[in-house]
């Protein structure tokens, strides 16, 4: 078991050391796992197998296509104008977008979604137009918003198995750890938001105190993350299969609302 550990140590390291030297994240993943199969295996039968288990099961074709389906509205929200309409309005409500840097990412990390993270990337992108922030500070922001609810969200499958396995109901482990949810975000706030240096205050916060409120903007960008959601909880639809409904249902919306966008680009 120690040698299982160490071996599974070093794969973690090798992957660390390899993205610290720009190695993409799918080579490097996969020499981690080459390396432990070369310390525990080194059997070309076994190789094969995983290779061809992992070519077959469901899981894997589901987490490709919830992703590229993710990746699909992000272009319908990007290109029909809808993001931009959003964080604006959010800015118009909360008068800067530290708040959207924040909340987003929040929000969405309330839906149990494979591809939660590729949702609120663009967004916090978008946010942070005219705010002093590297690449590094907006990842850190989009992981750690994102994940502040792992402890008070009765639908994150991670809580759910956890409750199964401890044999502990749902509602008494966010009694006792919910508050960690709130404690999360403000030591993001202090350490995250607050930090940041606003750069262009036209764009970064609300200079004319303007509240008009985007409301075909907020319906396009909030719809397809609320319909995902229920598809996901109420009716118990897989991820994929969820989010290409989404995809599909909302292309003729935008032309209804009058912001036409191109479906080659979108599904290209």
């Amino acid at each position: 078991m120690n040698s299982v550990f160490l071996v599974v140590i070093a794969a973690m390291i090798l992957i660390v050391v390899l993205l610290r030297f720009k190695v993409l994240i799918g080579p490097a993943i996969l020499s981690g796992g080459l390396l432990i199969w070369l310390f525990e295996s080194r059997s070309f039968e076994k190789l094969w197998i995983a290779f061809t288990e992992t070519l077959t099961m469901q899981r894997t074709w589901d987490l490709l296509l919830c992703l590229y389906f993710v990746m699909c509205l992000e272009v319908e929200l990007r290109k029909s104008g809808s993001l931009h309409g959003m964080v604006v309005t959010l800015r118009n409500i909360f008068s800067s977008n530290k708040v959207t840097l924040a909340f987003m990412p929040a929000f969405l990390g309330l839906l149990p979604s494979l591809g939660g993270a590729r949702f609120s990337a663009p967004i916090v992108q978008e946010a942070s137009d005219g705010i002093a922030v590297d690449d590094e500070q907006k990842s850190a922001i989009n992981l750690w918003f994102r994940h502040i609810f792992e402890f008070s969200n009765p639908l994150m499958p991670g809580v759910i198995l956890a409750c199964g396995i401890a044999n502990v109901s749902i509602g008494d482990l966010i009694d006792q750890v919910g508050w960690v949810t709130i404690l999360c975000f403000v030591l993001g706030w202090i350490f995250l938001i607050i930090p940041l240096k606003i750069t262009d205050p036209e764009k970064a916060t609300n200079t004319q105190h303007d509240r008009t409120i985007d409301w075909k903007s907020l319906v396009l960008a909030f719809g397809p993350i609320v319909t995902s959601f229920l598809l996901i909880v109420a009716f118990n639809v897989q991820a994929a299969l969820a989010m290409g409904l989404v995809v599909v249902a909302f292309i003729p919306l935008y032309f209804w609302f009058k912001r036409p966008i191109s479906v080659k680009s979108v599904l290209t």
